[in-house]
């Protein structure tokens, strides 16, 4: 076989592995409604889609009643007698600065089984954010759970009892789920929590966390049969972000389990167009069919206890591979061995050298700088170029897939330039040693023959051109070409192996497992014939990048979706240093890798980039997230225009314009974060939220204070906010106590503690707190409604098709807020 087909080899095998990498990490294809009964089906699944995600069904809302009425009337029709758990919650822990509550209406279907062991909970929230239908988030996850449970209906009873708890509250603080965790009786006998969730619109369905001593339970998940994808480095990420999910609060229980979800398409996410029209039913699909695999598989265990131990797992086409946590530091260190050894054998056969694997080295690490820079670049370019991706708060584009696939071929072409480089010096370094070697004690003139003279003399007579050739042809191939390239590569990857295993065990695998092959191909190489590598040997170098293709490419793809492309350049500093280690194990040495690749690549990137731009256009399907809020003081008869945009755009501007100045609106705002604009508005006397006293005592140098706080019609979110410095002792909230850590938290709360609640109950929510005697207690309370329908001007009839209110808890939507002060 001639290098050149060898080359073609290489190319068409590792386009094959990354293609069968990604079809093995896709969600499975949605199955009709006439699929068999037995199995997952998210055409019967998405007629309950329909009705959950109708319009946005936020906690207190009519929306959201209607939502959990259909959810008890559907659990009832399949043969389950539904329970609802309603009482006052509050999750005191949630925030640093403020505790969120409120009245949840938690839906319970109990499957009891024949000889219950423990009980396996299926979890997802039917509330939505209020901005969006919430058809991913979380009307997926509903929607799976009653297609499942009808499932599980057709087949004989399973062994344990499977609770489909459907939790409220979700969103306003995960309120839900604590209250049935920490107070409904069930919660005792859980063993296993499956949580569903979203955080985007398509995409397969990730298991992304799961509970600690989960060595067990990924045995379980592969044994299941369900169509898992599944890496312990999810978790490795997760866990050091600040991101909940009712699983978080579960795990605060004591319980384990697995968290599942869906991460593209997430300009949908929270958003109006978060609809059926939007909805990938594929990702519907694969929430399901893991779903039902595992109620069916831990409904029939017998849930016998395991020593606590964690693992490491990961996808490799259709397995999942798991071994023990404790494994990871030897499996790295016996790569980094093998990679030593390599090393070792080719430095003493001459076949490499020292300062070869230096340049192998530097390669990588020069790589990964210089492609995060030129994607940090290119980005900031394509803002630059269109300013409408700079407006959009969630830091990501709609059509995302132009710019992941264009700042892939910039990193790719970045990567191949820095090699040309490499090379370049190394070849330059590699002439002068070999003039050097060709001078004998004979005085021949070495120099014409290394220069490529066509008749030199030797001391033993004259050399052919063929000959003088042939040697310029080894010279060339030999040193720091593809051996010491891959080499260099291999060394610095089992080093972040042997580091991983240690720091961060879940994602050790990553590094270890492709350099460990690597190396064993490396050695296979380095023991040919060194005047002559063989196209075998190139093969062979080829083949040993399958493991790192199959590992890595579906998580290149989950690593840009996750961060977005704000954080595209953090992407590309894991990304690069692996491109950099897979070039010269696939296709080096390329004559002139510089012209005939990278060229080719940055052209590449400036067509998709370029394309990118071209589609990313606001319309009614993809809008434009625009911010105007309208805040009322009741107490000092103000009133005000809000904007939290970064550039107002024509709608906004009619009430906020672009001039306007810009300051923290703690007042209104307690939970923001940044500026916004603030412009007078035309003050209405809208409707304001009141307190009344119902009980204030004084004994033991201590003043207990009974208050109620009425909300007004329409405005789900009750804020209340106490006074900078009062001196709470302790507090109450809807007959929930508050433990002392959390009320020392809010009495130093700069600007003063805040509580919020979320469909506050008939008459008012309750307050009982106690203060030093003789202190008085401010209170700021603001009623939120999330429209503008109130607000003059009708701004909300004159918004454009082309723009949305801006996705709930990236920035301000479209709120009123009206607001009372009041000392007592």
């Amino acid at each position: 076989m001639s290098p050149r087909i060898a080359s073609l080899a290489a190319a068409v095998l590792t386009a094959l592995t990354a293609a069968l990498a990604l079809h093995f990490a896709s969600a499975p294809t949605a199955l009709p409604a006439t699929a068999p009964p037995e199995v997952f089906s998210a055409g019967r699944a998405r007629e309950h889609l329909a009705r959950i995600a109708a319009r946005p069904h936020p906690v207190g809302s009519q929306a959201h009643r209607e939502v959990r009425e259909y959810l008890v009337d559907t659990v009832r029709g399949m043969g389950v007698t539904p329970e609802v758990q309603t009482t006052a919650a509050i999750h005191p822990d949630m925030e640093e600065n403020s505790i969120p509550g409120a009245t949840v209406h938690n839906v319970l279907a109990h499957v009891k089984g024949q000889d219950s062991r423990g009980v396996i909970a299926i979890v997802a929230h039917y509330d939505s954010v209020p901005t969006s239908p919430g058809a991913s988030d979380d009307g997926a996850g509903v929607a799976a759970m009653l297609e499942t449970l009808r499932a599980l209906r057709t087949g004989p009873p399973l062994r344990n009892d499977v609770l489909f708890l459907f939790t409220d509250a979700e969103e306003t603080g995960l309120v839900g789920a604590r209250a049935f965790a920490f107070h409904h009786p069930l919660a005792e006998q859980v063993s296993v929590v499956l949580n569903f969730e979203a955080r985007g619109s398509q995409g397969p369905s990730l298991m992304f966390q799961p509970g600690p001593g989960n060595r067990w339970l990924i045995q379980h998940l592969a044994r299941s049969g369900a169509p898992a994808q599944a890496s312990s480095l999810f978790d490795e990420v997760y866990r050091r972000l600040q991101n909940d999910t009712d699983f978080t609060v579960f795990l605060q229980r004591g319980k384990t389990g697995l968290n599942f979800g869906f991460l593209d398409g997430f300009m949908r996410y929270h958003a109006r167009t978060d609809d059926l029209a939007h909805f990938g039913l594929d990702s519907l699909q694969h929430h399901g069919e893991v779903m039902l695999a595992l109620a069916r598989h831990l409904g029939d265990d017998a849930l016998e206890p395991t020593p606590p131990e964690d693992a490491v797992y990961f996808n490799a086409g259709p397995f999942l591979v798991h071994h023990p946590a404790t494994w990871a530091p030897p499996i790295a260190l016996l790569a980094l061995l093998a990679v030593a050894a390599a090393l070792v054998m080719g430095l003493r056969r001459g076949r490499l050298r020292a300062s070869g694997l230096t340049w192998g080295a530097g390669a990588v690490l020069a790589a990964a700088v210089a492609s995060a820079a030129a994607v940090q670049a290119a980005w900031w370019g394509v803002l630059r170029i269109d300013g409408g991706l700079g407006v959009l708060p969630q830091g990501d584009a709609y059509h995302g897939g132009f710019f992941i696939a264009g700042l892939l071929a910039l990193t790719l072409s970045a990567v191949v330039g820095v090699h040309a480089l490499f090379l370049r010096r190394a070849r330059a370094e590699e002439r002068v040693a070999g003039s050097v070697q060709s001078l004998s004690p004979h005085g021949a003139l070495a120099e014409e023959r290394v220069a490529g003279s066509v008749q030199s003399l030797s001391a033993r007579g004259a050399l052919s051109e063929e000959r003088v050739a042939g040697a310029a042809q080894s010279l060339s191939s030999h040193g720091a070409l593809a051996e010491e390239l891959v080499a260099g590569a291999l060394a610095v990857w089992a080093v972040l192996g042997v580091a991983s295993a240690f720091a961060a065990p879940g994602l050790s695998y990553l590094f270890a497992v492709p350099a460990l092959v690597g190396a064993l191909a490396l050695g296979g190489r380095l023991r040919g014939s060194p005047e002559q590598p063989s196209a075998r040997g190139r093969l062979l170098l080829a083949v040993s990048a399958i493991p790192a293709l199959m590992l890595w490419v579906p998580q290149v793809l989950n690593l840009y979706v996750a961060l977005t492309l704000a954080l595209a350049p953090v992407a590309t500093l894991a990304v690069a240093p692996w491109l950099a280690m897979l070039w010269p194990q696939v296709f080096a040495p390329t004559a002139r890798p510089g012209r005939t690749v990278a060229l080719p690549m940055l052209a590449l990137a400036c067509v998709l980039l370029g394309a990118g731009v071209v589609r990313e256009r606001f319309d009614a399907s993809d809008p434009r997230p625009s911010s105007v809020a309208y805040a009322v003081d009741a107490s000092l008869g103000e009133a005000y225009w809000l904007s939290s945009d970064f550039e107002v755009d024509a709608w906004a501007s009619r009430f906020v314009s672009a001039d306007a100045p810009a300051r923290r609106l703690d007042s209104y705002l307690p939970r923001f974060w940044r500026d916004v604009r603030v412009a007078p508005a035309p003050h209405r006397p809208l409707p304001a939220p009141s307190v009344r006293v119902s009980r204030d005592e004084t004994r033991d140098g201590l003043r207990r204070l009974v208050l109620h706080v009425e909300s007004v019609e329409r405005a789900p979110l009750l804020q209340v906010r106490f006074g900078e410095g009062t001196p709470l002792q302790a507090l109450t909230i809807a007959g929930q106590p508050v433990d002392t850590s959390a009320v020392a938290r809010l009495r130093d709360v700069p600007g003063g503690g805040l509580l919020e609640y979320w469909d506050v109950p008939p008459g008012g929510l309750p307050l009982e707190l106690t203060v030093p005697e003789g202190t008085k207690v401010q209170l700021r309370a603001t009623a939120v409604r999330f429209d503008l329908d109130l607000a003059p001007g009708a701004p909300a009839a004159q918004r454009p098709e082309d723009t949305m209110p801006v996705p709930f808890g990236f920035a301000v939507t479209d709120e009123t807020l009206v607001s009372v002060t009041g000392e007592y």
